[in-house]
């Protein structure tokens, strides 16, 4: 069994199920801690202010998930929603949730706010969608909305981690093959890994559908997300992507490297860096830029003319441009002479094509 997974399994603080809600947050009658009521609203302003969504009323601010019932663990965030009226803003109240969800992971990634040990995760809601958990509190009338029932649920531990364990293994297989592999082949894992997300993704939505929060299947998928394993596949799926278009090319040194007679180093001690380059010669070489970003470096002095980007890494490039990801908008990346196309594609992932200008 993998370090992170067998930690997870020792960590006793890690349980599915807890005799009182997270005391660090509620007092012994459930009542919800002032200070950090206060402190949520203020960052919901932040938050709903960088969205800019000007003339749109807010109905509700409600924290729910782990931290509003008996299930949470030393992992659980502190998962706050925004409940406005999606036709407010357009009647097309898919394309409302999609044009929402960018701004709102750029901001989670971009604000690393901690409470009591807690990460603070902001979400956007159309009032009208129902929600499943069985613990769910209005931060802004401060008050339960559903009042959470001390209920120990009936749980296979072992059926759990079996599960977990056996995906884990997938993707420790395909981050293996990934390290050797490039062009068709990596092209073939970039599909595998697709293929894996889209699977522990319909595995937590039937164990929702058919148990609800203590499933089998969605306490695997915590164990996933928990230990980082997911994390780990939606990397892979990114980095898979860039290995089918980058190029290798081995330079005269390294493709003779180990060769005595062609290796001048080997066969004479000398430096093979310095083989007939002087300092004159350096000085007319290319001058290879450096850019705030790795991807915006090697598109601006490979030979490529675009790079797709997907998820983290592309989320991690705005940033570091300053840029917001927006469907379906073209944006400068500085004075790099790269643009960005942003969009997502049919699985919903945030995606964005690099570009030289």
């Amino acid at each position: 069994m993998s370090t992170p997974l067998r930690a997870f399994l020792i960590n006793i603080i890690v349980r599915f199920y807890n005799n009182t809600l997270n005391q660090k947050f509620w007092s012994e009658d459930n009542k919800f801690d002032p200070d950090i009521r206060n402190k949520l609203l203020a960052i919901t302003d932040d938050f709903v202010e960088n969205l800019d969504l000007q003339g749109v009323e807010i109905h509700d601010i409600t924290l729910t998930g782990s931290n509003s019932n008996y299930n949470y663990n030393e992992h659980s965030d502190l998962d706050v929603h925004v409940l406005i009226d999606f036709k407010d803003i357009n009647e097309d109240e898919d394309l409302v949730k999609r044009s929402l969800d960018g701004p709102r992971f750029v901001w989670n990634l971009r604000h690393n706010v901690n409470l009591k040990g807690h990460d603070v995760e902001m979400y956007m809601q159309d009032k009208d969608e129902p929600h499943v958990a069985s613990g769910l509190y209005s931060l802004k009338d401060d008050k339960w909305i559903t009042e959470p029932s001390f209920d120990p649920p009936s749980i296979d531990v072992n059926d759990v981690f079996k599960k977990a364990k056996a995906i884990e293994t997938e993707i420790e297989i395909l981050k293996e093959e990934l390290s050797k592999a490039d062009g068709d082949e990596a092209k073939k894992l970039h599909e595998c890994g697709k293929e894996l997300k889209d699977k522990i993704s319909k595995m937590r939505k039937r164990g929702l559908a058919r148990e609800g929060e203590f499933s089998i299947e969605n306490l695997a998928f915590k164990v996933l997300r928990n230990t980082e394993a997911i994390g780990d596949l939606i990397d892979l799926i990114s980095s898979s992507y860039d290995k089918i278009y980058t190029e290798r090319f081995k330079t005269f040194f390294e493709y003779f490297q180990g060769d005595p007679i062609m290796n001048p180093h080997m066969r004479n001690g000398k430096n093979v860096n310095r083989v007939g380059l002087s300092k004159k010669h350096l000085n007319t070489l290319p001058k290879q830029y450096q850019h705030k970003c790795p991807h915006v470096s090697n598109l601006v002095n490979g030979s490529a003319h675009q790079i797709k980007l997907m998820g983290r890494p592309l989320l991690d490039t705005l940033a570091a441009y300053a840029v917001d990801y927006k469907p379906g908008v073209t944006n400068g990346l500085g004075n790099s002479g790269v643009e960005v196309q942003m969009f997502e594609d049919n699985e919903g992932n945030q995606c964005g094509m690099l570009r030289k200008k």
